[in-house]
């Protein structure tokens, strides 16, 4: 698949069917992420890969319980059917004050290189401002350290469902040359 085709096909995928994803892939992916550019390349990320069904559930009871009230409707239980999940993490001192930049380029390089290896899965942030003590939960069920930063949470598998096509604006409508 060329890198245009996984850019507009991508979708958020919630549904997994229960096949194992080989670690390899998951290596492959997590490689490629580490191409990912980052602030001064400080290169900060560390990779968790979550196997155990227990963590996953612990996983998705924490998303569940800071879920903010207008993402009610997007529980994260589906969390628990993933083969795998990878939490994007980064060491705060080589990040350069751009933590959250350089957690979600990575994020990003696996979101479209999963798609491309015929995988689902969707984009679910570790951290909220507003909310610190997401964070803190997710670094806890981790064991991380207390300088690395979760940024977000990827669950990865062959997709069972097929989400809906997404209507864009108008490309006139967001090119905006010299001024807004």
């Amino acid at each position: 698949m060329d890198f245009t085709d996984a850019v507009r096909g991508r979708r958020s995928v919630r549904a997994y069917r229960a096949q194992a994803v080989p670690d390899a892939v998951v290596e492959q992916l997590v490689d490629l992420a580490g191409h990912s550019p980052s602030s001064l390349n400080g290169q900060p990320w560390h990779f968790v890969v979550v196997k155990d069904a227990a963590i996953k559930a612990r996983l998705a009871a924490i998303k569940n319980r800071f879920c903010p009230p207008a993402k009610q409707a997007y529980p994260a239980d589906f969390l628990q059917q993933a083969p795998v999940i990878v939490v994007v993490c980064v060491e705060r001192d080589r990040s350069f004050g751009r933590a959250i930049e350089n957690g979600m380029l990575a994020t990003s390089v696996i979101l479209l290189g999963a798609h491309a290896l015929g995988l689902g899965s969707v984009c679910l942030t570790a951290y909220n401002g507003e909310e610190p003590a997401l964070a803190q939960a997710i670094r806890h069920e981790l064991n991380l350290p207390d300088s690395i930063e979760p940024i977000s949470i990827l669950p990865l598998g062959y997709p069972d469902e097929v989400p809906a096509s997404r209507t864009l604006p108008a490309l006139e409508d967001r090119i905006h040359v010299d001024r807004f």
